[in-house]
Formats: structure tokens, sequence, C-alpha cells
């Protein structure tokens, strides 16, 4: 079986990068569309996700692990979008699980957007997945639906398009719906098993696909409600892609200590086309004008150590992410070793009798903390940090509050 599976993720690998020559990035959609996609929550803490889309060799501990439902909300520029009165009320309403009256998420969505201001940034993601692990087989499906904001899409004189960044108002943006989503199956192994020293691998395989509206602006919303342009009349873009993860993690000290290297989207490959409108791009029907996005692969490497003590039990960990980019493009900056803080994820989490977690990172430059309650593979988590949201580290620091709700069962 282990035989069976390597070959087809090499069958796979080798026929999709085949077809893969001539790559492009996504034009002035490039930085904002043409990203890899990892869902919402997938890290060390997480379970399911973090085997799946991070560390397959995780799914060499066998565990019987079943994600029933997974959803999540991250909100941006939340802090600056509640000192508005009626987000602040419409917030307080729907924490009181007042979901049906439609005014209080017009009134939250609208404060985020608002909050984003002009060029790059988020502004809402929810997510959606199931899933299980079972010995040392994964699955899951997962679903993140992202509204983004960018400067405005103009013509220059050729025709072509250009982003205008002329226009910083938030009427002069453009937004674009997003769309990603992924079937995917893992399988992990171990080669050595010794009290003192253990070594697993795994590997992971994601059908994925992506499906984005180009960008609506402000004349685009008021031919909508002026009812001069219509919905199906709207353009999109849609494409799949085959990625492929890799990761080996070698376990010290009764597996305390784990040490890990990954290397995830590999084979990031998007085979798009242009489609008249996002139902036609959700059902690739009739699409025209071929072309290859190329999501970058990284390069990852992690420490973590636990003491596995029974009632309160820490965790600390470090995370090297995009390795790979680190060495191409920040070795020639003036203060490399600064820059590296771009590229860290240094976390810790404590569990009290395995009910309650306390989480605190700085991750990628930015703060982070969260607080998760559940038991037996459900849970309620906060989260609450920053991030950034322009299009270069440092141009945009974006604070986001992260909800999540899992239901499901672990042994």
């Amino acid at each position: 079986m282990k035989k069976t599976i390597t070959f087809i993720l090499m069958v796979s690998f080798a026929l999709v990068t085949a077809f893969a020559m001539g790559a492009t990035d996504d034009g002035v959609y490039a930085g904002v569309s043409n990203k890899g996609y990892r869902p919402q929550s997938s890290d060390f803490s997480d379970g399911l996700n973090y085997s799946l889309f991070r560390n397959p060799a995780d799914l060499a501990t066998a565990r019987l692990r079943i994600q029933g439902l997974s959803f999540g909300d991250a909100s941006y520029n939340f802090a600056k979008a509640v000192q508005n009165k009626s987000v602040a009320e419409s917030v307080a309403n729907l924490t009181k699980f007042k979901f049906g009256d439609t005014k209080n998420w017009v009134n939250y969505i609208l404060g985020l957007t608002l909050a984003a201001g002009s060029g790059y940034n988020d502004i809402n993601r929810v997510s959606l997945g199931t899933g299980a692990q079972i010995n040392n087989y994964g699955f899951g499906i997962n679903f993140d639906a992202t509204v983004k904001s960018m400067p405005y899409i103009t013509k220059n004189e050729k025709g072509e398009d250009v982003i205008d960044l002329s226009k910083r108002s938030i009427l002069g943006n453009g937004y674009l719906p997003l769309a990603d989503y992924a079937l995917s199956f893992g399988y992990g192994f171990r080669i050595i098993d010794r009290s003192d020293l253990t070594l697993d691998v795994g590997a992971a395989i994601h059908f994925a696909g992506k499906v984005y509206m180009k960008q609506i602006n402000y004349d685009t919303l008021k031919g909508v409600l002026n009812k001069t342009t219509g919905f199906d009349n709207l353009a999109a873009r849609g494409g799949f892609a085959i990625p492929l993860d890799f990761g080996i993690t070698f376990g010290m000290f009764e597996e305390k200590m784990k040490v890990s290297v990954t290397v995830n989207n590999v084979n990031g490959y998007y085979y798009m086309k242009n489609y008249k409108n996002l139902d036609s791009a959700a059902l690739y029907r009739d699409g025209t004008d071929s072309y290859v996005v190329l999501t970058p692969m990284s390069l990852n490497s992690s420490v973590m150590y636990s003491p596995n003590f029974k009632n309160f039990n820490p965790t600390v960990y470090f995370e090297l992410v995009d390795m790979n980019i680190y060495f191409m493009d920040e070795l020639e900056q003036e203060s490399p070793f600064k820059e590296l803080v771009k590229y860290m994820n240094l976390g810790a989490k404590f569990d009290i009798y395995n009910i309650v977690s306390l989480k605190a990172a700085y991750k990628y430059g930015y703060p982070e903390v969260g607080l998760s309650v559940g038991y037996k593979g459900n849970s309620f988590e906060l989260v609450y940090g920053f991030r950034e949201g322009g299009s270069e580290y440092g141009f945009k620091p974006v604070d986001c509050l992260s909800v999540r709700v899992k239901l499901g069962f672990e042994k």
C-alpha cells in the first residue's frame, strides 16, 4: 500500500508538471489571487488541517480523528470597524445569536469594508471544512470565501489592464470576491520507532480549485444597483491545481521534542480560464483564454517541544517558513537578519485538563493571542492578532479577529 501511494503521488506530480510549462503570474491580480490555498486555521495546534496542509508526517501517529464540521470567520480591521457605533451594536447583536436579522450582517460587513481603507487589504474570510483521520490515512474537504480590496484597475493607452494608484480612497478601491477549495488526501508512516528516536514521513495531495470575480468597483456596484448591469454579466476567472505536500519529522526524548521539515505546495500550477460570470467559473463551463498561474512552493522547518504533562501541559513551537524565498530574495538586502522576522513563527500553548487552551505567538512579525475551549474534538476558539495587509511587509499592519467552531470526535 505504501508503494502504491508513493507511485500515485509521483505519477500525479510528473503528469501535471509536464503541462505546466510557460506559467505566468495573474497580471494585475498578482499578489491577490495567485497564492496557494491553505485553510484559515492550520497551525500546529489545529489537528487535521495541520496534518493535511502543513505536515503530513503528523499522520504517521495512528488516530481516530473525525471533524464533522468546522466553521470559521476572520474579520480584518476589526478594531477600527467597531469604533463605529452602528457596527458595534451589530456585533453585540450577533454575539447574542441574533443571526436572522440581515441588518446586523449588512452593517457589520459594511463597517469592515469602510475600515479597510484604500489599497491592498483583506476584509472578511469565511471557512468551512470536514474530514477525518483513520489510522494513518487522512482526508478533508475545505472551502474558504474571502473578500479582498485592492487598488483600482484601469486601462492604459494600449488597452491593457493596469493598477491606478492615484485613486486613494474607499470609492476608488476595487473589491475581489475569491473562493478557494480543496479535496485532500494524506498518508503518513513511521520508519524508525525507538524510545530515543522516531522518524515519520508523510505526503498529501490536494485537488484544489480557485474562482474569483474580476474586480468590482464603485461603477460596477452602481450599475448593479441601478439595474443597468446584471450580476450574470460580471466576469470571473476559475481554475484548478493538484499541489503536493511532503513532510518528515524526527521525534526525540520519547517524542517530547519534534523537529520537522516540510515542502508545501509542490506543483502549485493553477490552470485558469476566463468566464462570463461566477456561475460559469464555478462549473468550469464555456471558459476561454486559457493560462497557467504558478503559486509558490515553500520550504519550511520547525521545532516543537512538549513535556506531555497530563493536566497542565505547555507546548513551545518555533517555525521558519518560506526558507527558499528568504534565501533567494532577502540575502541581498542591507540587513538580511532583520528580514528573517517576516518568516518566523514563535508560539506557545498551555493546555489545562485538555479542555482549555491558551495561546500566544509572535507570528511573521506580528503578535497573536488565542483562547480555545473544548473536549474530544469539539471546540470553540477565539484568536486576535495582527498580520500584514499591504503589498509589502510593514506597509499595512492589520488586526484580525477570528472565531472558529469545530464539531467532531477525537480518540
